[in-house]
């Protein structure tokens, strides 16, 4: 989808078009969360997922760093994902991220 690049904008584009759950993948860790839908962020820098583990979902510095494979990652975030989906708040719901920018 073709939404703004600033976070919040980009995340309000995307649910305004029917999203359901936002996967927000960010290198420096933007806190970004949203009232209306769950942003699920990741992460794939070292550095952000040790500084922000809080309002982390998900750490992909494996899929780079080792040991974990591309398919093991993968089947792991579905699996969270699937959590989500069925209830569990991500980080930014729980630590009341909830920005909305249009």
């Amino acid at each position: 989808m073709d939404t703004p690049g600033n976070g919040p904008s980009s995340v309000g584009g995307i649910i305004a078009g029917g999203c359901q759950i936002v996967v927000f993948s960010t290198g420096l860790g933007t806190p970004t969360g949203n009232a209306l839908a769950p942003v699920f962020r990741l992460t794939a820098n070292p550095q952000t997922a040790k500084n922000m583990a809080d309002n982390t979902d998900f750490d992909a510095t494996a899929a780079i760093y080792g040991p974990e494979s591309m398919g093991e990652l993968r089947d792991k975030m579905f699996d969270e994902l699937l959590d989500v989906c069925s209830g569990r708040q991500v980080a930014a719901e729980v630590l009341g991220f909830t920005e909305t920018a249009l």
